[in-house]
């Protein structure tokens, strides 16, 4: 075997069982206690986030974490020697040692490392991958509500099947940067964008707040690139509307920590006011969030019955089962979802629907039902697929999403409370 470098032989003697794999991971401090339901919510989540955030579906969060339902874990298991390929592992440092001599360019260990790592991981599902740094804690600010947008819009010209940007005003700090409104964006990160729909631009527009996303622009016959920070917060609070028919419409564009505390507020609210006839909860374009957040507003509609469990070849299978309260919330339910609705937004959909306790109109649901694990590092985190979730009734949400019981063109409604005023008019001809 060819002088193997000492950052090599750390990494070979880790693998071969010769140093523990805290040579190589750091134990995390970030793991986040969930709030607990109050009234007793046997989920036994074991006081570990399980996260969503924009996934392949819109591709959010720069191009980017597709992450599912993830539990956070502080380290990753020591592995078996007998489990380690060593023939593979040899190949892999001859070839890591033929780039480090060979290759046109100079590039750094941990450029190659972190190139490796993603390969490792890619190939494997849509989901799995290798967070970096910034990827990491842009997914702990997601969960946190702190997304962002760029300060101008894109808009898109169909005659010349163009982006442009348009809404810099003059002295913005755009406009400092060099930017102007009818300039051509041809790509956002690593993304082409003349054929995307307005839907994915915004997606990859928004992000972690404070974060970069850098636009590549055509002027005359070159191109440049202008890194532009997301500064814009958008609200990603619960958006209530009561129909004139007195349905209450709670519009859920992610499942956050604070979710249920927001759904419990606007019911307690508005049922002082007027005599609630039901409750719609809308999930359209919702790409998840957290599962313990889609649980427990779950177990708030429901006085009995599974919600959701998850099966897979290591981690132990687990049942998450609704308790009854003292309180329980007994107005009619119906659901509003679309083909954007992912994640543990199909969790709280086939929940309710499958235990009889909601009509859910729209189209079918994305289909995402990887559960994922999440292991910190000192270099940022391994996101890895360890089980599925399964719907009460044992069917797998992965790949086939969550029907729908009343379908609804959505694309012959032009706007959002159009939608919703159709949806909850239908709802409203169901309660006696």
């Amino acid at each position: 075997m060819p002088n193997t470098s000492p950052l090599i032989l750390v990494l070979l003697m880790t693998v071969c069982g010769v140093l523990p794999s805290s040579a190589l991971w750091a134990q995390s401090d970030t793991t986040q206690n969930n709030p607990q339901p109050d009234k007793g919510l046997n989920t036994n989540f074991n006081d570990e986030d399980f996260r969503t955030a924009p996934s392949d579906v819109s591709q959010s969060i720069d191009d980017q974490l597709s992450l599912d339902e993830e539990e956070l874990s502080n380290q990753p298991d020591d592995a078996n020697i007998e489990d380690i390929p060593i023939d593979q592992i040899r190949q892999f440092v001859e070839t890591f040692q033929l780039v480090k001599k060979n290759y046109v360019d100079n590039v750094s260990n941990d450029q190659l490392f972190e190139q490796a790592s993603h390969g490792l991981l890619e190939g494997l599902d849509p989901y799995s991958r290798y967070l970096s740094n910034e990827q990491y804690q842009q997914l702990m600010q997601f969960t946190e509500g702190q997304i962002a947008k760029i300060p101008f819009q894109l808009v898109y010209v169909p005659e010349k099947h163009q982006w442009q940007i348009g809404g810099i005003a003059n002295g913005s700090d755009a406009y400092e940067l060099g930017l102007r409104n009818s300039e051509v964006v041809e790509r956002i990160n690593n993304n082409a964008v003349q054929y995307l729909d307005q839907r994915t631009v915004d997606s990859l527009l928004t992000g972690s707040l404070g974060s970069i996303v850098k636009l590549k622009i055509k002027r005359g016959n070159r191109s440049v690139v202008a890194d532009v920070v997301r500064d814009q917060q958008l609200n990603y609070d619960v958006e209530p509307y009561l129909t004139d028919e007195r349905i209450l419409v709670l519009k859920i564009k992610a499942f956050q920590q604070d979710t249920v505390q927001q759904i419990q507020h606007f019911l307690n609210i508005y049922q002082q006011r007027t005599a609630i006839r039901g409750v719609m909860i809308d999930l359209r374009d919702n790409p998840g969030g957290l599962l313990s957040s889609a649980v427990e507003l779950a177990d708030l509609f429901l006085e009995k019955g599974l919600i959701v469990s998850t099966k897979g070849r290591i981690e132990a299978n687990q049942q998450f089962q609704a308790l009854a309260s003292q309180n329980p919330v007994t107005y009619p339910v119906a659901i509003l979802q679309n083909r954007f609705s992912a994640s543990a937004a199909e969790v709280f959909s086939a929940a309710l629907k499958e235990n009889q306790r909601a009509t859910v109109f729209g189209e079918t649901s994305y289909g995402k039902g990887a559960v994922q694990k999440l292991f910190p590092s000192q270099q940022g985190a391994v996101q890895l697929t360890v089980s599925h979730y399964f719907t009460p009734n044992g069917q797998m949400i992965e790949g086939k999403g969550v029907e729908v019981d009343r379908k609804l063109n959505m694309s012959d409604l032009q706007t959002d409370r159009q939608i919703q005023d159709e949806a909850s008019s239908q709802f409203g001809r169901m309660i006696p």
